[in-house]
């Protein structure tokens, strides 16, 4: 019997990209994985840091996959907890060279992966081989051209299992340094993928069965270039993900492209051609994160942006995005509430931009302060947190009020149209059903006996405040397109 491994990740849309870089590693060393009880040969637990509840449950993972593993354990730690709280990861995995971080300086420009792959094969090789000094480094990790860093190509071995949708990395790091963040000291070096390895990886994980791929960044606005500040890019004119773009949404049988996180200057004309241009690929639905909708909040948090642009973004998106039949883009966002020195005025402003664009979907949660971070040291001017839970809450209900919220709003405009959806899983309430997410983000409940990765029109009969129910119609049922 090979070795079995479990990898435990916590985190972002990119950790779980890593992830499935890390799967591609193990599996192509023979291994093979586990998600059940039984112990495990090797766990990998892929952390996370971006805030301090984010760093407990990383370092209360670790020690779980220590205790499943008895008295001799091999644990690898990966990702940004390795590197943000690095001699506590140490203590618990017992050895230095199983805390894996993104940035080394020691390690020669090698990558994440590639200083994974050389712990494995240590591992692998015995215990002599693990600690001998005389085995060399890995080499320095290529660069895509110039002085920009690449990223490496993963070609997975395995089927899709019962993932409908992958995650395709294409740009790691940042150096915006927003004083909320930790990213910039986790992930200092800007790398990005070049497009015939994107193009690349696309068609191998399409081949696997995957319908549905996201493309995913720290920063994916800085895709192709060197820093992720606009003003000190050395074409700020270039396009780079809007040619990515339109080279991987051209791969045949992907079925839908999805575009992560960007700021109102990653969103350029260019890049909305480049969706318009490769519809219904690339699908109407983008993740614009707004933090705040106060400038002087902004300004503080040292955001690239301010209201207006912002909204003048949402403008441009709607125009281009919205389909002949009038059904505007979905949008969805992020939202900091509670940040150092954020005023009642401020939070209004921010419930203000929220009502004005209409967000399918808010990711919001109170300010925590992460050490290491600018704004952690504004301790005088911390909201306290029984203001921001009551921020919190204003938000959730503004999105999730069962007559009039945000989410039930723009749902209703989806009911009596013909809907592209992609059957992810039975719904857990009833057998007859399948869910699956639609090319506006909404989660589908539909009636159907067809199996999971199937592309099925749908027609949306019934919103409620919790659910979106269609019918299955026949495949001849045309699917509206963009005309801008």
């Amino acid at each position: 019997m090979p070795p079995r491994f479990r990898i435990t990740t916590l985190g972002c849309r990119v950790n779980h990209a890593e992830t499935r870089e890390i799967e591609s590693v193990l599996l192509a060393r023979g291994l093979a994985r586990t998600d059940g009880p039984e112990p495990a040969d090797l766990e990998v637990v892929h952390t996370c840091s971006v805030t301090t509840t984010a760093a407990a449950k990383s370092r209360h993972a670790v020690r779980r996959a220590r205790r499943r593993q008895g008295e001799t354990p091999f644990v690898l730690v990966t990702g940004c907890y390795a590197e943000t709280n690095r001699d506590e990861a140490i203590g618990i995995a017992g050895d230095p060279a199983r805390v894996i971080a993104h940035e080394d300086v020691a390690a020669n420009g090698a990558t994440m992966i590639d200083r994974l792959t050389d712990a494995v094969d240590r591992w692998l090789a015995g215990p002599s081989a693990e600690t001998d000094p005389r085995r060399p480094e890995p080499p320095p990790a290529a660069a895509s051209g110039g002085r920009l860093a690449g990223l490496p190509v993963i070609m997975p071995e395995r089927d899709a299992g019962s993932h409908v949708r992958a995650e395709l990395r294409i740009q790691d790091g940042c150096d915006a340094h927003c004083t909320f963040c930790i990213i910039p000291k986790i992930r200092r070096t800007l790398r990005s993928k070049t497009v015939g390895d994107a193009v690349a990886e696309a068609r191998r994980l399409v081949d696997l069965g995957h319908r549905e791929i996201v493309l995913t960044g720290i920063f994916i606005g800085a895709y192709g270039h060197e820093t992720a500040l606009r003003r000190h890019q050395a074409d700020p004119n270039a396009e780079p993900l809007a040619d990515l773009i339109d080279a991987v949404a051209a791969v045949p049988g992907l079925e839908r492209l999805r575009v992560s996180s960007m700021e109102p200057g990653d969103v350029t004309a260019a890049l909305l051609d480049a969706m318009v241009a490769n519809a219904p690929t690339v699908v109407p639905h983008l993740h614009l994160p707004l933090q705040s909708g106060s400038d002087r909040v902004l300004g503080r948090m040292n955001r690239q942006y301010r209201v207006d642009a912002y909204l003048e973004m949402i403008v441009a998106v709607n125009a281009a995005l919205t389909t002949g039949d009038g059904l505007p883009p979905a949008i969805t966002t992020d939202i900091i509430c509670g940040f150092p020195g954020e005023t009642d005025a401020d939070f209004e402003r921010t419930l203000e931009v929220a009502r004005r664009v209409g967000y399918l979907h808010m990711h919001v949660f109170p300010y925590s302060a992460r050490p290491g971070t600018a704004a952690s040291r504004w301790r005088d001017d911390f909201v306290d947190e029984s203001v921001k839970k009551q921020r919190v809450r204003r938000l959730i209900d503004l999105e999730d009020d069962p007559v009039d919220g945000l989410s039930l709003r723009y749902r209703r405009k989806l009911r009596e149209r013909a809907l592209r959806v992609i059957l992810e899983q039975p719904d857990r309430s009833d057998p007859a059903f399948m869910t699956g997410r639609c090319d506006h983000y909404a989660l589908v409940h539909v009636r159907t006996d067809r199996p999971r990765g199937t592309v099925i029109t749908t027609t949306i009969q019934d919103v409620t405040a919790d659910r979106t129910t269609a019918v299955q119609e026949p495949a001849s049922v045309p699917l509206p397109v963009l005309t801008a």
